[in-house]
């Protein structure tokens, strides 16, 4: 018979719709809460604005205001926030919506540091191959042109595909 029951250190869902998508990883701290307790997070936005954000919510239980203790910018905050968390997940408190963990600030953020370093470069490396191929793209989109003539890739056709060929050069 199963009761419901979900286990508090399984991962939160929301790295899954910010795979690819740049953004903030920060670090929160509630001065209601005891000390070495932060919230773990990413925004496309800063990381104050996401402690203002909690700060106004009426449905926050939670004593306190939030203040943002550490931020960082990331190519790719979904695949950081899911490392990240992966890392710290021993260290999860609260309940499973409430991503608190217990760890000393520098430790935590070195190691923040250096996982989205490490996702930073595998982005700027994939935007590399992308555009390393956006000619072979274009020639498939584009089967009448020439491959020869390369001149014609550099430029989009006045067409509806303008914004598929920037966004595949880019």
């Amino acid at each position: 018979m199963s009761t419901g029951y979900r286990n508090y250190r399984t991962l939160p869902q929301e790295p899954k719709f910010l795979h690819g998508t740049p953004g903030t990883i920060y670090i929160l701290q509630n001065d209601g809460l005891r000390e070495g307790l932060y919230r773990i997070g990413a925004t496309r936005r800063s990381g104050v604005s996401k402690a203002m954000e909690f700060n106004r919510d009426t449905q926050n239980m939670l004593p306190g205001s939030y203040e943002c203790v550490f931020e960082l910018h990331s190519k790719d905050c979904g695949a950081a926030l899911e490392a990240i968390l992966k890392k710290f997940e021993m260290c999860r408190h609260g309940k499973r919506n409430q991503d608190f963990y217990q760890l000393e600030i520098e430790e935590a953020s070195n190691t923040i540091v250096s996982i989205i370093a490490e996702i930073n470069t595998l982005a700027v490396e994939k935007a590399k191959t992308r555009q390393q191929h956006a000619p072979e793209l274009m020639r498939h989109l584009l089967p009448d042109i020439e491959p020869a003539n390369h001149a014609v890739f550099n430029q989009p056709p006045p067409s509806f595909l303008r914004k598929a060929f920037e966004w595949v050069a880019n």
